[in-house]
């Protein structure tokens, strides 16, 4: 990677990391796809150190709002999600996966509006890990599921809560590419290189949290929610 691409990459993870640490989710909606089009070898190993870096940022800020109990549920629904996803790759055309994703996105936040009031209890906890497990893995989009179980719940504890799940989802993908012998020294370099650039975006989403915080956190977790399904049928369009 060139300066003048460490410089774009930086930017544009500033810029996830200041719409992820003001809501909750939704870097990798803006990273992903432009590190994709900078230099490929980002994703996802290098993605992943920010990622990480980033969700520790947010646990240490809202340390004390966070579920740790109900994390545990999400995270145990994760597990069998992340492998029906890894299987659905292999064998779904990976335009149909992406418009399933679309749909079923733009159904919830649909309902959402109208009168589907999603509650963190340990069935809707268990399928919403699922689900994000089998989103993440399938078109690489893990937030929305998740993030829509929390919608009624204030910022802090919905940014705290989401932080744990994704920090310790990330550390889990990144063990796992290291099995796999997809992510080494180099990656992890690479990933270091972001993490001024994510600490300066977490930074400047402190200030976006409070304009949140006064009663906007649902509008904007469910505004985020129905651009990641746009932005994922754009995809499959292209």
């Amino acid at each position: 990677m060139s300066v003048a691409e460490l410089v774009v990459a930086s930017l544009v993870m500033a810029v996830g990391a200041t719409l992820q640490g003001a809501v909750g989710f939704g870097g990798s909606l803006v990273a992903a796809p432009l590190f994709v089009l900078i230099d490929p070898s980002l994703v996802p190993g290098p993605t992943l150190v920010a990622a990480f870096a980033l969700n520790l940022l947010m646990v240490g800020r809202d340390r004390s709002a966070g579920q740790v109990s109900e994390v545990g549920w999400a995270l145990l629904g994760r597990l069998p999600g992340t492998a029906i996803g890894a299987a659905a790759v292999a064998l779904i055309p990976q335009r149909r996966l992406q418009l399933f994703f679309a749909v079923m996105i733009l159904v919830v936040v649909g309902l959402s509006v109208s009168r589907l009031r999603l509650r963190p209890t340990v069935p809707s906890l268990l399928g919403a890990g699922a689900a994000s497990g089998f989103t993440a893995t399938s078109v690489a989009v893990g937030g929305p599921p998740i993030a829509l179980v929390y919608q009624h719940a204030s910022g802090p504890v919905l940014r705290a809560t989401l932080a744990r799940f994704f920090a310790i989802g990330v550390l889990l993908s990144m063990v796992a590419l290291a099995v796999a012998g997809q992510f080494d020294r180099d990656d992890a370099l690479a990933g270091l290189a972001l993490v001024p650039a994510t600490v300066a975006g977490f930074a400047v989403s402190g200030r976006l949290t409070r304009f949140l915080d006064r009663g906007l956190t649902r509008l904007a977790v469910l505004s985020v929610s129905g651009a990641s399904a746009v932005a994922v049928l754009l995809r499959a369009a292209l």
